[in-house]
Formats: structure tokens, C-alpha cells, sequence
């Protein structure tokens, strides 16, 4: 199996970040790069939000940041059981899209969410997204229907941890 390492992101990290959210395949899903940017780099001071670069054998090739629901100020997210998280992501090296990285470290990574207490993570990408769709499915992501957030349109899916526990 192969192991990613997740690494807290740094002021270091933000020119990385710039460039990845720069690229089609990530700008196409995010926010403007540097709305993106600033966003992440607030989260390095608010910890609210913890970022982290995920690394493959010693090499930085994407993004995953996690948020702690519990209380969130969002009518769409009610309803969820207290120990509720929500992840985002994206693999900021186009030479490795589709390779089963996304779902492979996105699984790895809701199983230490797991470890930590966390009993529920979500993930919200745009109904239209289905590269990110067909991802969370491959990691044992189960559809919770389409509503609109915060941020927009969106198609609700979990992740519980009993269901992590029997795969």
C-alpha cells in the first residue's frame, strides 16, 4: 500500500500552493488563485482550517485541508452527528491525475481523521465535478444528495466511520 504523508502547510508552501491553484485543472473547481491563496493563508493563522501538503515518496504533489463542522454556520450542512468534519483537495500534479492517488490518499487521510475521534467527513464538490465524484466514491464516499451551501451548488457525500471500519 502506499503511504502519503501529510505535512502542515507553511508560509514556505504558498508559492507551491499559487502555482498549483494556477493550473487548469485545479483553477477550474477552486476559486480564484489568490481568493484560494489568501484563503489558505489565513488558515494558517486562524486554525480553524488545517491545510497540509500531501507528499509521495519524498515529493509534494497535492493539497487536502480539513474543518471541524461541528457548529457550522450553514443551513445545508444540518443535521450531521457532532464529530463532523469536512475535507478539500486536489492533486496539484496534472502528471499524477487518475492514477488512484486522490482516492488512495483522500482514504488515508479520513482514517486518521477517524483515529482522532472524528465520526463523519464530508465532502462537497459541484454536481458537474465527476472526476471528483468518481474519486470520493473510489475512497467509500457514499452520496448524500445535491443541495446548495455557502459556497454554491453541491453534492453532499459522507464518509462514517463504521463504514471506514468494515472495508
Amino acid at each position: 500500500m502506499t503511504e502519503y504523508v501529510f505535512r502542515p502547510v507553511t508560509v514556505a508552501d504558498l508559492p507551491l500552493l499559487a502555482e498549483w491553484l494556477g493550473r487548469p485543472h485545479v483553477r477550474r473547481w477552486w476559486s480564484e488563485p489568490e481568493e484560494a491563496l489568501a484563503s489558505i493563508e489565513e488558515h494558517l493563522r486562524d486554525l480553524a482550517v488545517e491545510p497540509y501538503i500531501v507528499t509521495l515518496d519524498g515529493s509534494d504533489f497535492a493539497f487536502i485541508q480539513v474543518a471541524d463542522l461541528d457548529g457550522e454556520d450553514d443551513a445545508a450542512l444540518d443535521g450531521q452527528p457532532d464529530g463532523t468534519c469536512g475535507i478539500d483537495q486536489f492533486i496539484g500534479v496534472a502528471a499524477l491525475l487518475g492514477k488512484g492517488h486522490g482516492p488512495a490518499f483522500m482514504a488515508q487521510f479520513c482514517q486518521s481523521l477517524f483515529d482522532r475521534g472524528k465520526n463523519r467527513v464530508l465532502v462537497d464538490p459541484h454536481p458537474d465535478n465527476a472526476f471528483a465524484i468518481r474519486a470520493y466514491t473510489k475512497a467509500g464516499f457514499q452520496r448524500l444528495g445535491e443541495t446548495t451551501t455557502n459556497y454554491g451548488r453541491a453534492l453532499l457525500m459522507a464518509l462514517d466511520r463504521q463504514e471506514n471500519d468494515r472495508q
